[in-house]
């Protein structure tokens, strides 16, 4: 983390990483003491699955590739986990895609080399190979999606966030002393700005943003959630622009690409789409 103003780093990629998921789990630890009624042999294993796929893994990969690429282009990026999603229900639930799915999945594919491609020779991106970090974050978003949704759709979407965060709590504290991350914040002339820019993270972005997203899988419609995930690669878009970020108009086009994409993606098999995997951006 940067400070205003200023260029020394105060935090590495890592080590925000970790302090992000520790105050984050610190955080809901209350209510995953509530809620350990719900930690059994059956689904302790899914929920370190949710929490490290689709938290600790994320959190370390998006603030390393962050340090080399924009976070608009981190934000376009982040849409490849529609593509996973797809691949994942193929693989592990038999979900056969449609032809128009297949189609999607070439657009998609395409829209993202030309992003990539394009956003290589703008300096914000500093080394445009960073992006590739966000690869295995999208596909940990998929896994722990899927998981919720077809493993631990039983259990309350609150129960589900906290306890997977209790779990990986610990893992966050080790990397978090193995990386000295508490120095900085106390030796560091920007350390308390520091780790109070990350507690708004943490909380907001974090803790509250997984719990929402976990409720949202379990409740939305497909009008409401293909809403979101059109808006997301947008609304990073917007704010990069606005904190100085160039963005070169013409990809807009290959943007729209994205999305046409992703949008025939998420189309649903005429019968029996009701449970399929395809269906879970769309619910999520």
């Amino acid at each position: 983390m940067y400070p205003a103003g200023g260029e020394d780093l105060v935090l590495g990629p890592f080590q925000v990483g970790a302090l992000r998921i520790v105050i984050a789990g610190l955080v809901l630890l209350p209510i995953a003491i509530k809620f350990k009624k719900y930690l059994t042999k059956k689904t302790v294993g899914l929920l370190l699955v949710t929490g490290f796929f689709g938290n600790f893994m994320p959190a370390m990969m998006f603030t390393l590739a962050e340090t080399g690429i924009s976070s608009s282009l981190a934000g376009l990026v982040n849409m490849a986990t529609s593509f996973f999603v797809v691949l994942i229900g193929v693989v592990f639930y038999k979900s056969k895609p449609t032809y128009l799915q297949m189609v999607g999945l070439g657009l998609g594919s395409a829209g993202l080399f030309f992003v990539l491609n394009s956003q290589s020779d703008i300096s914000l991106n500093k080394d445009i190979r960073y992006a590739f970090f966000l690869f295995p974050a999208t596909v940990g978003y998929a896994i722990s999606l899927t998981t919720i949704k077809f493993k631990l759709n039983h259990l309350p979407s609150i129960a589900i966030t906290s306890l997977s965060f209790l779990l990986i709590l610990g893992p966050a504290i080790i990397v978090a002393l193995l990386t000295n991350a508490f120095t900085p914040i106390f030796d560091h002339p920007d350390g308390y700005k520091a780790i109070g820019y990350l507690s708004i993270l943490s909380v907001v972005g974090t803790a509250v943003a997984v719990m929402l997203f976990t409720k949202l899988i379990a409740i939305s419609n497909h009008i409401f959630s293909s809403a979101i995930s059109y808006m997301l690669p947008i609304v990073a878009i917007f704010i990069g622009v606005l904190d100085g970020e160039t963005f070169p108009p013409t990809n807009l086009i290959w943007v729209a690409v994205i999305i046409m994409g992703v949008f025939l993606m998420n189309r649903p098999p005429k019968k029996n789409f009701k449970n399929s995997p395809q269906n879970i951006v769309k619910e999520a």
